[in-house]
């Protein structure tokens, strides 16, 4: 199945600008944001569906900030047993887990 590549005008309502202003900045919005070069650039712009859409999905204005991977630091041991103790419950095999 063959899609239909995007247009200048499509591509600007995905971004939220105007298609002046895509027109006007899209060699800044490539060299600056990495946004792909339309497969022609006689007559109006025609960009590619996939590396578009691709593109958007890592780049859109929109898009929430990527999570952290620990909020919360973790909460210090009093002690050098109780820190061998988490690090056994953290890391240690289930058998042995299970044992003490």
């Amino acid at each position: 199945m063959y899609l239909k590549p995007y247009t200048a005008t499509d591509v600007a309502q995905a971004l939220g600008i105007s298609a002046d202003t895509l027109y006007r900045t899209r060699e800044t919005r490539h060299l600056r944001d990495g946004l792909p070069r339309p497969i022609c650039e006689r007559g109006p712009l025609k960009f590619e569906r996939t590396g578009f859409d691709a593109w958007l999905t890592r780049h859109h204005p929109m898009r929430p900030p990527a999570p952290a991977n620990d909020p919360l630091p973790p909460p210090d041991s009093n002690t050098d047993e109780e820190h061998r103790r988490d690090l056994a419950r953290a890391y240690a095999p289930e058998n042995y887990r299970h044992a003490r």
